[in-house]
């Protein structure tokens, strides 16, 4: 299993449904699934 490198982790995300801050904060420590979709248009 891979981690999450601590840069990624410190990065501010935005989005639906989402807290204001790092992604770290919105992981908050529990097991979670990230999933990423990408659009190409």
């Amino acid at each position: 299993m891979k981690s999450i490198p601590q840069a990624t982790l410190d990065t501010a995300v935005e989005g639906v449904n989402l807290a204001t801050g790092t992604l770290r904060m919105q992981l908050d420590g529990a097991p979670t699934l990230l999933v990423f979709l990408r659009h190409f248009g």
